[in-house]
């Protein structure tokens, strides 16, 4: 596979996986553009027996989101808490969600602004990286069976959203 074709091919799950994180459409635009400068910097050293194009993109991705939070403290994602402290309120005044005009993109908008980070991580590892059980829990330090259930529980609190 050519670096074009791993762009080609992976650019909307590496997309999804950093707007799922920062919930802004500009910041995930640079996080993934500079990912993609860095994956075609470092293309020839992509070790296929190591990592599928997709983990191993995603993992750029995870990184250079982390680097763009740490040097760019402005970005960081208010919690929940302090946004609704603050006077915000889900809804068309919310420039990111007044942007996106699928009822399914607005839902899922509002559900993911409501969650903590680490639950979207969560999410995006499971369902953007498609990681397992196996492969979460070993990357955030846990258990297989606490993972599962953890992703049980969140499932259910965002259909209850």
């Amino acid at each position: 596979m050519t670096f074009e074709e791993a762009y080609e091919k992976h650019y909307e799950d590496v997309y999804k996986a950093i707007y799922m994180r920062l919930l802004s459409r500009e910041n995930t635009e640079d996080v993934v553009q500079e990912t993609f400068i860095r994956a075609m910097k470092a293309w020839d050293s992509f070790d296929d027996s190591k990592a599928s194009v997709k983990t191993w993109l995603c993992t750029i991705a995870r990184n250079t989101m982390l680097n763009y939070i740490k040097s760019n403290k402005k970005h960081e994602q208010a919690s929940f808490e302090e946004m609704n402290e603050a006077g915000f309120e889900p809804g068309v005044e919310d420039k990111e969600l007044s942007q996106l005009t699928d009822e399914y993109a607005q839902e899922a908008y509002s559900i993911l602004s409501k969650l903590k980070e680490s639950d979207r991580e969560l999410l995006v590892m499971r369902y953007i990286e498609e990681m397992s059980y196996k492969e979460i829990a070993a990357r955030i330090d846990s258990n297989e069976k606490a993972v599962a259930k953890k992703v049980e529980r969140l499932l259910k609190k965002c259909r209850e959203m």
